[in-house]
């Protein structure tokens, strides 16, 4: 069995390569109607999912910090 020949997996960036930048990038959009505070959660939504997780892991430790004290008090 002869030797396999390794595959390429660098890009071509010779002087006859296709160019990325006259490359037309298309985009799925939808239309949909929403309440401007639907919109607002929409464009804003990474934001939002940071800060929840945030808030959630500091009601959690302070809740934790809290129990302590009583336990300690007791």
């Amino acid at each position: 069995m002869s030797k396999s020949k390794k595959k390429r997996n660098k890009k071509y960036t010779g002087q006859d390569a296709k160019s990325d930048v006259n490359m037309i990038r298309v985009r799925k959009v939808n239309a949909i109607v929403r309440s401007p505070f639907k919109q607002w959660v929409h464009e804003h939504w990474k934001f939002l999912r940071r800060v929840t997780v945030i808030v959630v892991v500091a009601a959690v430790i302070i809740f934790l910090l809290v129990q302590a004290f009583i336990a300690m008090s007791n």
